[in-house]
């Protein structure tokens, strides 16, 4: 059989050529398929029990009169975790950035960031990708989304009518118009003029036209995939480390003729192959799916089994494994594509991975028990309740009118032919008793998944009466399994945004105009690097936002203050990086388009004025020592008249002794030898004329001796 290159997809960087064995190719094939759809389909029974427990159609009621009630704790937990993801990443405009190796690097890595976020912002609905693949991951163990480079084509037909030659002319311009069918008409027009009379007449041609326009559409392309349709071998680690993943598809065959396929080659394998072994996931999800789908008596509108195989085989016999992708047709599994292929272009998101496994747990998991238990203590409450309060009533036989005691309706009555005839049994509402167990059960619940009143906000007993640390410690504990949930997506983010990244790169072969940050510019991924780092962005909570955008007012006031000291050409922050922190800050506080209050990208600065007075280095060098001497002459002074100080305060304290010991030395004698034995004015005297002497001269030796250590 002749391969043909499928188009919808374009990674691959060669088609292999050589020959092989097709048959032994085959053979592989089958069976990897085989054992990772026996792998897959025993997932798939828990993952439609997670589905039916979900909607709310599990468990099934033990008997036809007991209470069918169903808690919902696998949905109330969903939906409880759901908002919370979302805000996390789609929370900032740039949930993932690729980090420059270099400073040349850094626009060429801001620019892929802006494009790789438009593609799945913009070119594709991000939003509901992501929340398709969360919902999977959080219900069925993991979610799977593709990325690969759409190629195929696109196919319109329009009818035009009454078209003038320039008109005319203008469409058949357009290389991409194919004419179907053109009817040419000749009108005869009479021109009248001012006097109202007859002037002249003329031919006008006018046309009818029907054109097919086939456009070929080149973009990377997103999406969701089911979990049902992806196959993973079972003794996997990873999904990229599989030797064998596949994505099994019922398509059309228009659409695979759309994806390049040749059309002939094609339509002999209309309603050829169906694989119904996924059936039961897609009805738990949708129960009105049915698996043996209309009829159509057209052969493109036929359906036909096609699977994407991308299984590591040594075609080339060099003793080492390669990628392959190998699509095929039907059960027979008749190759119709092979290539060598670069990347995997299926990420799975896991929301609980267990170690050296492909898939893991996901919350569903966890509280299926719990929803079980839950329904069959309410469904016997409920039941309990009932008996209370509608009786099973005793009568005589033979004396009480049947049909009255079996009528429930109020008021009306019931005959008997003696009194008493009737009794009602009476049975006490113990569904009471069950309800401390049931708050037992929340709690489980909560540690389970994490899901909590006090994650929401709701829980009055942790929030009354508690500080702001408290609270926040509070909903920071209860969050922590979601921030692992969180956590483990980042890097299923980062997987993706990298496929993304490469696509662009191998595959866009011209530049593109696209509107990035409000500007106009020229992206060409050809040029760009496939080994950037990245980084994703994630804002695990609303209390992580608050702390974020206080950091980030406090860095936008260092900024201001380091360019108001040292101006815009400053070496620590440039304009740039200053309106970058403003940006984000708008950013944070909920604004999407930042370009109603600042203009993101700031033009360069001019050059400065050569002919401006710059400072010499080496008079910068001469100032420096100039200050530096001027300060060392200051502490030189501020030394000798501390020095001063504390000399003149010693002498006073010595001189202050000197008077104390001498009264004592007085009155020793007074008190021996009498008053007439010492002339205590005489002595005063002397000592007071000794005094000012002693002053004096230590005032001069200060003076001399700090005058000298000035010198």
């Amino acid at each position: 059989m002749e391969y043909k290159k499928e188009t919808s997809v374009s990674v691959s960087t060669e088609v292999v050529e050589d020959e092989f064995d097709e048959e032994e190719l085959q053979s592989v094939l089958k069976s990897e398929l085989d054992d990772a759809k026996d792998f897959i389909d025993q997932l798939g029974d828990e993952r439609a029990e997670s589905t039916e427990y979900y909607l709310g159609n599990s468990p099934e009621g033990g008997s036809d009169i007991q209470s069918e009630y169903v808690s919902t704790d696998v949905r109330d937990a969903v939906l409880h975790i759901m908002p919370s993801l979302m805000r996390t990443f789609f929370g900032t405009s740039k949930v993932v950035e690729f980090v420059p190796k270099n400073q040349e690097d850094i626009p060429a890595a801001q620019q892929q960031t802006d494009y790789v976020n438009y593609i799945f912002n913009q070119k594709n609905p991000g939003f509901n990708i992501l929340y398709s693949v969360f919902k999977d991951a959080l219900i069925r163990k993991a979610g799977f989304v593709k990325a690969f480079y759409d190629s195929s084509i696109d196919t319109t037909t329009h009818e035009y009518k009454n078209l003038s030659v320039e008109q005319y002319i203008a469409i058949m311009t357009d290389e991409d118009i194919e004419v179907l069918e053109e009817n040419p008409i000749m009108e005869s027009r009479t021109i009248v003029n001012q006097d109202g009379n007859k002037d002249s007449e003329e031919v006008v041609v006018a046309y009818n036209l029907k054109v097919r326009k086939v456009k070929s559409s080149e973009k990377v392309c997103i999406e969701a995939v089911p979990p049902e349709e992806i196959l993973i071998s079972r003794n996997s680690r990873s999904l990229h480390d599989s030797p064998y993943v596949a994505h099994r598809m019922i398509v059309s065959v228009s659409d695979l003729v759309a994806m390049g396929y040749d059309k002939e080659e094609v339509e002999q394998y209309a309603n050829y192959g169906n694989d119904a072994s996924n059936e039961d996931e897609r009805k738990a999800r949708n129960p009105l799916h049915e698996i043996n789908d209309p009829d159509r008596t057209d052969v493109t509108g036929q359906q036909i089994l096609y699977i994407e195989h991308y299984v590591r085989y040594d075609k080339d016999q060099d003793g080492i494994n390669e990628l392959l992708k190998v699509c095929t047709i039907g059960d027979g599994l008749e190759i119709v594509n092979c290539e060598a292929w670069d990347d995997l272009p299926i990420v799975m998101f896991c929301p609980d991975p267990e170690p050296h496994t492909a898939i893991g747990s996901c919350p569903a998991d966890y509280l299926k028990p719990i929803q079980d238990i839950k329904s069959q203590i309410i469904r016997d409450s409920l039941d309990s309740l009932g008996h209370s309060i509608f009786p099973r009533m005793g009568i005589v036989e033979g004396q009480v009118n049947i049909d009255d005691v079996l009528n429930n309706d109020i008021g009306q009555p019931i005959r008997m032919r003696q009194p008493g005839a009737v009794q009602p049994f009476s049975v006490p509402f113990s569904g009471k008793e069950a309800f401390p167990f049931l708050q037992y059960l929340d709690e489980q619940k909560e540690n389970r998944t994490g899901v909590s009143k006090a994650s929401a906000g709701l829980n009055a007993d942790a929030l009354q009466s508690s500080t702001k640390t408290a609270v926040a410690a509070t909903m920071s504990a209860a969050q922590g399994r979601i921030e692992l949930i969180c956590r483990h997506f980042a890097e299923g983010m980062k997987d993706l945004f990298g496929l993304i990244n490469n696509l662009s790169i191998k595959n866009q072969d011209k530049a593109e105009i696209i509107r990035l940050n409000n500007e106009f510019v020229e992206i060409d991924p050809r040029y760009w690097d496939t080994d950037k780092d990245m980084v994703c962005n994630v804002a695990i909570s609303k209390s992580s936002d608050e702390e974020q955008l206080a950091t980030l007012t406090r860095l936008l006031q260092k900024q201001e203050q380091i360019i108001q000291t040292l101006g815009p050409r400053n070496p620590m922050v440039s304009l740039q990086q200053y309106a970058n922190t403003i940006t984000k800050v708008i950013e944070m506080a909920g604004f999407k388009d930042t370009s109603q209050f600042i203009n993101s990208q700031i033009p360069p600065l001019p050059p400065e004025d050569p002919n401006s007075k710059k400072p010499k280095p080496e008079d910068q060098l001469a100032m420096a020592e100039t200050m530096k001497a001027q300060a060392q002459a200051r502490k030189i002074e501020v030394d000798a008249e501390t020095d001063r100080m504390k000399v003149v305060m010693n002498d006073d304290l010595e001189r202050d002794k000197f008077l104390v010991s001498t009264k004592l030395r007085m009155a020793e004698l007074y008190g021996k030898y009498g008053q007439n034995a010492v002339n205590l004015d005489e002595v005063k005297q002397i000592l007071e004329q000794n005094n000012d002497e002693l002053r004096a001269m230590q005032k001069a030796e200060a003076q001399g001796l700090f005058k000298n250590e000035g010198s």
